[in-house]
């Protein structure tokens, strides 16, 4: 490992915006178990569509695991983003979180319509 430099006179010390010199960040632990709720909730939504575009028709049962995955998501993001306002040093992280969550929770009910064949659009 390479040793930091100490700074000269003048010169301002290099700092992480959000975290320690090791890169470790020291936002919100409930905002990241949000957002990874939603990208969980994401991915499991994608497996599971792009297996019944497969031919695999049985598993549109799984379309509840996003939902599941996401609805939660949402609230803990929520209240991770109004408990822990002080600690989060961007507002994307937020979004972030809310928008995985948000297109998981979305993507788990369009497949839910397919699976229980609910009308989507009007005859």
């Amino acid at each position: 490992m390479s040793e930091m430099r100490e700074p000269t006179a003048g010169e301002h010390p290099v700092t992480t915006p959000a975290g320690d010199a090791y890169g470790f960040a020291t936002g919100s632990p409930l905002l990241r178990l949000g957002g990874g709720l939603g990208i969980a909730a994401c991915v499991v939504g994608m497996l599971v569509f792009l297996a019944a575009c497969a031919g695999i028709n049985k598993v549109i049962v799984l379309s509840l695991i996003p939902v599941g995955l996401s609805i939660p998501g949402l609230i803990v993001s929520i209240v991770a983003a109004v408990k822990d306002k002080a600690a989060i040093t961007e507002d994307t992280h937020v979004l972030h979180a809310l928008f995985a969550n948000i297109a998981g929770l979305i993507g788990g009910l369009i497949e839910m319509a397919v699976w229980l064949n609910w009308p989507i659009f009007h005859k």
